[in-house]
C-alpha cells in the first residue's frame, strides 16, 4: 500500500514549501499572506512510493471559512497513516501550536506524528520550547536550504513500518483519465459544483470571493470513466484583483485551462453573461481547448419564472426557455460554438448529472479514431461548394492534394491544396462541415493548411 502523509501546522510555517519538496513540484500556492492555503492538496510523490497531503492553515478564529479548514484538516489527520506536524523553529512554540498537539495526542495519534522543526537553518532557534509537546519522533529541517529533506523522509518510511497503516479515504487517490478544469468568476458555483457531483464536502466552499486559491485535481470516476475535475480560483477582472496573492492564483487558474483537456466554463445565469466570462470564453478559443458550458443557478430563473406564470407554468416552458437561453449563449460566446450548454443548480442538484453526461460525450469526440475515414476525399467533397477565391493575384478554385491525421489533443488534419494561404471563411466552413459530417461537433479540429 501506498502511505498517506498529511502536513499539518498554523499559517506560514511553511507547509506548502515542504510539500513542493516532498512531491518535487511547485503545485501549491506559497505566500507570506496568511491562510493562502484553504483546501487540501492532494498529490503522489514523483516516484508513486507517498500520498502527500498539504493542508491550510489552523487560525484561532471563528471565521467562516477558518472553521472549514479546521474542519478539514481534522478529517485529513485522521485519514493519515503519518502525520507531519509543522512548526516554526524560528518563532518558536504558539498557542495554536500546543492546540493542535492536543488534539493530535487526543484522537491517539502522537504516535504516528513527526515533530517538523522548519527554519532550522537560523542560528537562534527554540527546539528545546517544543520538547514540551512530547512527540518522540521529531527533525529539524528547513525548507529554505532543503537541509534533512531526504533525512525526513527516511523517518516517515520507518514510522510506516512500525505503525502500519490506517483506514484512509484517500489512499486510492490515482490521477488518470481526462482533466476536467471548471473556470469562471469568483462566486459562480465552481466549487459548489464539484462538491455536489463528488458527493463530499471536498473544496471549501463560501460566499467570499477568492475562497479557493490553488488549483485543486480531485480524481473522479463516473460510469466507468475516469476524470481528474480541477478546482480553481475565481477569475476576475485586472482592475478588481486586489493583492499580489490573488493575481498569482488567478494566473494559476488561466494556466491551467492550457493543461487541461476539457474546460467547464461556469456562468450565473441569474446574472446573465458578463464581460469576464467573455474573457475566459476567449482564453479557451485561443488555447484550442474542447468546452462545455454550465449555466449555474438556474433553480432562480426557475423560481422567478413561477412566481410570474402561477398555473401557467409548466416543464415544456422549462425546456422552451433553456432552448431561448441556449441560443442567447452561443450568440454572445460565438468563439465556442462547439461547447453544448446545460443549465444547473449547484443548490438543488437540478440537472447536475448532465454535466457529467455531456463530458463523457466530448470525450467520446475526441478519442474518435478518423484514420479509417477516406479524408482526402471528404474534404475534397466539402470543397465542391466554395466559391471560387483570389490566390496569388489568381482566380481559381481550392483543390485538395492529400489530407493526413495527426491524433493529437484535439483532431488535427494537415491539408495539402494549391493554395499558398486559404482563407479564413474557407478555413472556417471546412472545420464545421467536417465536424458534423464525421460527427464530433462537439469538439474544435485543428485543420493546418499547406501547398
Amino acid at each position: 500500500m501506498v502511505p498517506v502523509v498529511s502536513i499539518i501546522g498554523r499559517p506560514n510555517v511553511g507547509k506548502s514549501t515542504l510539500f513542493n519538496l516532498l512531491i518535487d513540484k511547485g503545485i501549491a500556492v506559497v505566500s507570506e499572506e496568511q491562510g493562502t492555503t484553504r483546501d487540501i492538496l492532494i498529490k503522489s510523490s514523483k516516484n508513486k512510493e507517498f500520498i502527500f497531503i498539504d493542508t491550510g492553515g489552523i487560525m484561532n478564529s471563528k471565521d467562516e471559512i477558518d472553521l472549514q479548514v479546521k474542519e478539514k484538516v481534522e478529517e485529513v489527520i485522521k485519514n493519515s497513516d503519518v502525520i507531519l506536524f509543522v512548526v516554526d523553529n524560528k518563532e518558536g512554540l504558539q498557542y495554536i501550536d500546543l492546540e493542535l498537539a492536543e488534539f493530535i495526542r487526543k484522537n491517539g495519534l502522537k504516535e504516528r506524528t513527526i515533530l517538523v522543526l522548519n527554519k532550522s537553518e537560523v542560528k537562534s532557534t527554540q527546539e528545546e520550547e517544543f520538547e514540551k509537546l512530547g512527540f518522540k519522533n521529531s527533525l529539524q529541517i528547513s525548507c529554505k536550504t532543503k537541509m534533512n529533506i531526504k533525512e525526513l523522509v527516511f523517518l516517515i518510511k520507518e514510522l510506516v513500518k512500525q505503525k502500519g497503516y490506517v483506514n484512509s479515504k484517500y489512499r486510492n487517490y490515482v490521477e488518470e483519465g481526462k482533466k476536467i478544469a471548471f473556470i469562471g468568476r469568483p462566486n459562480v458555483g465552481k466549487s459548489s459544483i464539484i462538491n455536489k457531483i463528488l458527493n463530499d464536502q471536498r473544496v471549501i466552499v463560501s460566499t467570499i470571493a477568492g475562497t479557493t486559491r490553488d488549483s485543486i485535481d480531485i480524481p473522479f470516476s463516473f460510469n466507468d470513466h475516469k476524470f481528474v475535475l480541477v478546482d480553481t480560483p475565481g477569475v476576475r477582472r485586472k482592475s478588481n484583483i486586489s493583492s499580489k496573492l490573488e493575481a498569482y492564483s488567478i494566473t494559476r487558474s488561466l494556466g491551467t485551462i492550457k493543461y487541461a483537456d476539457i474546460i467547464v466554463l461556469v456562468i450565473d445565469i441569474s446574472e446573465g453573461l458578463t464581460r469576464q466570462d467573455k474573457r475566459l470564453a476567449y482564453q479557451i478559443y485561443k488555447n484550442q481547448k474542447s468546452a462545455l458550458i454550465v449555466a449555474n443557478k438556474f433553480d432562480i430563473i426557475i423560481q422567478e419564472y413561477k412566481d410570474k406564470l402561477g398555473k401557467n407554468f409548466s416543464n415544456q416552458f422549462v425546456e422552451n426557455l433553456k432552448y431561448e437561453l441556449a441560443s442567447n449563449i452561443k450568440e454572445e460566446l460565438y468563439l465556442l460554438p462547439y461547447a453544448p450548454v446545460v443549465f444547473v443548480s449547484a443548490k438543488t442538484g437540478y440537472q447536475l448529472d448532465s454535466i457529467m453526461y455531456s463530458l463523457i460525450s466530448i470525450v467520446q469526440q475526441l478519442e474518435f479514431d478518423l484514420s479509417s475515414y477516406n479524408l482526402k476525399e471528404i474534404i475534397s467533397n466539402i470543397v465542391l461548394s466554395l466559391p471560387p477565391s483570389v490566390d496569388e493575384g489568381k482566380k481559381k478554385r481550392l483543390k485538395i492534394k492529400d489530407v493526413k491525421y495527426y491524433k493529437e489533443s484535439i483532431p488535427t488534419l494537415k491539408i495539402y491544396t494549391n493554395f499558398s494561404h486559404v482563407p479564413e471563411n474557407f478555413r472556417s466552413y471546412i472545420a464545421n462541415t467536417f465536424k458534423q459530417v464525421v460527427n464530433i461537433p462537439n469538439v474544435p479540429v485543428k485543420l493546418l493548411f499547406t501547398n
